[in-house]
């Protein structure tokens, strides 16, 4: 009997590791001087299968009373179309969103595919958008092929993101051209099954003039989630799809001297760094940091402690702005500044090293974590 329901089990989960949902993260159908409309066909790849679907519209722009969940089947081998399908499945002209997939099938049982497209100015111009599988969201992503500006009319390009997850995300997005980042970071929050777009990246960052044809935008965010981005001729109003790749974590893929990012002020009197999201930045001996001044306000960073045990740890007492609760230790310090202003600082022995903003004291500290490298590999023999 045991043997029995262990097997059971056995095949229960198997079921259940089979069955991958699909999710479009990007829909609409909108009249008005910018017209979109979505076109969707779905596919059962199956010879002998049939399959259950259950579609869910997530809507995020425009949105009104939430529609109800079509179900369907498809035969083996059966395509199927849905023409305008915010209108046709779900009722909800002049909104946007992304539709959510939920099959009990094989993980590539069910193919969905999407043209995204614009009726005006004539002829219709339009862009392919893929069903993505759970697997293909994460927390980190990059976009490339990212254009703005140029020649003639130029190009534009808008972000987007879908939360599949039942979590609220903040995810920012941050542009290089180069290594170089160009404006500031745009974040949005973004509640769970929903999505949001931010439309001409580069104006919401600050950059709206930058001419580039070979930026890269990289994503990061609290939660996994589907990025993409829509580059836009402006000349001929033709746009391409770009799918967000996952990206590496900073140092997270080849060994070798890291370079770790602190942002300065992001989001009030913070140091933020890239990969722990903190104030605590924990690196190896040889490796640098460099902190990012992001916004007006004057910061500084300063080697150092504070009253109270210094930065990044608890227990002191804030007196208020200004260095008179807090003494530099001369290890590093890069004066005040305001955006755009970078300073870096490459660690070259083992130890935690505190440190503070000169103009707001022990209301803005951090600190720098350094271990001693690791050893290298074992050569075979």
């Amino acid at each position: 009997m045991r043997k029995v329901f262990l097997s059971l089990l056995v095949l229960l989960a198997a079921a259940g590791a089979a069955a991958e949902d699909v999710t479009l993260p990007a829909v609409a159908s909108i009249v008005g001087g910018a017209p979109f409309f979505s076109d969707v066909r779905v596919f059962n790849t199956s010879y002998s299968a049939p399959l259950d679907v259950t579609m869910t519209y997530r809507c995020f722009i425009g949105c009104g009373a939430a529609a109800s969940p079509v179900t369907f089947t498809l035969a083996p081998r059966q395509s199927q179309s849905y023409n305008d399908i915010v209108v046709s499945q779900f009722n909800s002209p002049n909104t946007a969103g992304g539709v959510e997939f939920e099959h009990g099938g094989g993980s590539d049982q069910l193919v969905v595919t999407s043209r995204l497209y614009s009726t005006a100015p004539t002829p219709t111009v339009g862009m392919f958008i893929p069903g993505l599988k759970n697997n293909e969201a994460h927390a980190r992503t990059i976009l490339t092929s990212i254009r703005n500006g140029g020649p003639n009319q130029g190009f534009r390009t808008n972000v987007g993101l879908f939360n599949r997850e039942d979590s609220a995300v903040d995810v920012t997005f941050r542009i290089f051209d180069g290594t170089a980042q160009v404006g500031n970071d745009v974040t949005v929050h973004v509640a769970g099954h929903s999505g949001a777009q931010v439309n001409r990246v580069f104006e919401a960052a600050g950059q709206g003039g930058h001419a580039t044809e070979n930026a890269v935008i990289a994503v990061e965010s609290t939660g996994e989630v589907f990025t993409y981005a829509a580059v836009i001729d402006n000349n001929t109003t033709d746009p391409i799809f770009v799918r967000g790749a996952e990206d590496q974590t900073p140092g997270g893929g080849g060994g070798g001297v890291v370079n770790r990012t602190v942002r300065v002020g992001m989001n009030g009197l913070v140091f933020s760094d890239d990969l722990s999201h903190s104030n605590i930045t924990e690196i190896h001996v040889g490796d640098t940091v460099t902190w990012v001044w992001n916004g007006s306000t004057m910061h500084g960073v300063t080697s150092g402690t504070c009253q109270g045990g210094g930065g990044g740890g608890g227990g002191y007492v804030v007196k208020g702005y200004g260095g008179d609760d807090c003494a530099g230790d001369g290890e590093f310090a890069s004066g005040s500044h305001s955006s755009v202003f970078e300073f870096s600082h490459t660690f070259t022995q083992a130890g935690t090293f505190a440190y503070f903003c000169p103009v707001h004291g022990a209301a803005m500290k951090g600190r720098v974590v350094v271990t001693a490298s690791p050893a290298p590999a074992s050569a075979p023999r």
